[in-house]
C-alpha cells in the first residue's frame, strides 16, 4: 500500500480542519446572539401589543431562534468535519480497491501503482466523496428550512394549515 509522505496531504487535512472550526465557532456566536435578539424581540413585541396573547415566551424564543439561527455555518462546518474525516478513510479505500483492480487485471502496466490512471482514479475518487458530501450537506440545510417567522408562529397556534388552498 502507497504511504501518503509529503506536507500537502497533511496540510490540506489541517487547512480543512481549521476552516471546519472556524464555521463552528462562527455558529456558536451567532446561537448566542439570535438567543439574545429573541429574548428582547420578544420583550418589545408584548410590550407594544404585537404579540398573540396565545404565544408563550419559550414558544417565541424557540420559533425565533429556529427562524433565524445561523443554520449555514453551522451544516458547512459539519460538511467539511464529515470532509475531513471521510477524505483518509476513502483514500485507503480507493487504494485497496485499486490494488484489487491491479492484482485481478494481471498486474497490468496500465493501471499499475503510482501512474496516471492510477492517480487519475484517486484524484476523481476523492472530489467524487467531498461532491457527495456538500451535497448531502445542502440537501438537509434546504430540507430543515423553517419558514418566516410570521409563518412559523401560525403554525404553532393554529396548527398545520394549508395555505395552498387559499390561493
Amino acid at each position: 500500500m502507497q504511504k501518503f509522505e509529503g506536507i500537502s496531504f497533511v496540510w490540506a487535512l489541517v487547512l480543512m480542519g481549521t476552516i471546519a472550526l472556524i464555521f463552528a465557532v462562527r455558529a456558536f456566536i451567532g446561537w448566542r446572539q439570535v438567543r439574545g435578539d429573541a429574548h428582547a424581540d420578544y420583550d418589545y413585541k408584548q410590550a407594544n401589543n404585537m404579540m398573540p396573547g396565545a404565544m408563550t415566551r419559550e414558544a417565541y424564543e424557540q420559533i425565533y431562534r429556529r427562524v433565524y439561527g445561523p443554520r449555514g455555518p453551522l451544516h458547512v462546518a459539519g460538511a467539511m468535519l464529515a470532509i475531513l474525516i471521510a477524505t483518509p478513510i476513502a483514500m485507503f479505500g480507493f487504494e485497496a480497491g485499486l490494488n484489487l483492480i491491479y492484482n485481478l487485471s494481471g498486474q497490468s502496466r496500465v493501471i499499475e501503482p503510482g501512474f496516471l490512471v492510477w492517480q487519475f482514479f484517486l484524484f476523481f475518487g476523492i472530489i467524487a466523496v467531498w461532491v457527495s458530501i456538500a451535497y448531502l450537506a445542502a440537501r438537509r440545510y434546504h430540507q430543515t428550512a423553517p419558514g418566516s417567522l410570521q409563518f412559523e408562529m401560525d403554525q404553532h397556534l393554529y396548527g398545520d394549515i394549508d395555505y395552498g388552498e387559499t390561493f
